[in-house]
């Protein structure tokens, strides 16, 4: 999928940005059409490796970006992908050839979905979220901006989740539910009502925490 696209910028390089760059290669994409912006990685424009904040030089402006920042840096995700679109770059979006995502699913710009995802109708995923291996999301559900879903998460149907939240590895969410902006949601919970934004949950049954670290 979207093999046409010559040069794709990955904005970020730690885990996320090494494990799209590695899966855009085990998907034919090749080495020299691949552009990363890091300030921890050793620059070498002759291997395509840059300072972090050079994808806004003019020179690269041809080039397709995708912010590949993880959950810890969410909002900063957010912020460089609302640069991105105000300023009429080309964005990448990144779905997996293994995924199935349903013609009536509604796709943004930014967004990653892994291998072995399921992506039902009426499904609706925003900007720079996202989705890692085998995660569902079922039918009539709306994913926000810049969310992180873990491996394995199985969503419900006609559930609301908000801008910058993060959801756990085999995290259970029940239908007709909302998940108020920036909570995150522990892995292994079993969430069967809403929670406002700014929520930190976890467990089975499900209890509200003050905090909850993600490393």
């Amino acid at each position: 999928m979207y093999k046409d696209i010559q040069k794709i910028g990955l904005i970020g390089f730690g885990s996320v940005g090494k494990q799209l760059y590695n899966t855009l290669l085990e998907n034919g994409y090749a080495r020299s059409g691949i552009y990363i912006f890091a300030d921890d990685v050793e620059i070498n424009e002759e291997k395509n490796f840059f300072r972090f904040n050079d994808f806004k030089l003019e020179k690269f402006k041809e080039i397709h970006f995708i912010p590949t920042l993880g959950y810890l840096s969410k909002n900063l995700r957010l912020t460089i992908l609302d640069y991105l679109i105000n300023n009429k770059y080309n964005i990448f979006t990144f779905i997996h050839p293994t995924a199935f995502v349903s013609k009536n699913a509604k796709i943004g710009k930014g967004v990653i979905i892994y291998p072995l995802c399921n992506i039902d109708q009426g499904v609706t995923i925003d900007d720079g979220t996202i989705i890692l291996n085998s995660s569902i999301v079922a039918h009539d559900t709306y994913i926000g901006k810049c969310c992180y879903l873990a491996p394995g998460v199985c969503l419900s149907g006609f559930i609301k989740i908000e801008d910058l939240c993060f959801v756990g590895t085999a995290a259970i969410l029940a239908n007709n539910i909302t998940v108020g902006k920036n909570s995150t949601i522990a892995m292994g919970t079993c969430l069967t009502k809403d929670i406002n934004e700014d929520s930190f949950v976890i467990g089975n049954p499900f209890k509200h925490k003050n905090n909850i670290t993600l490393y």
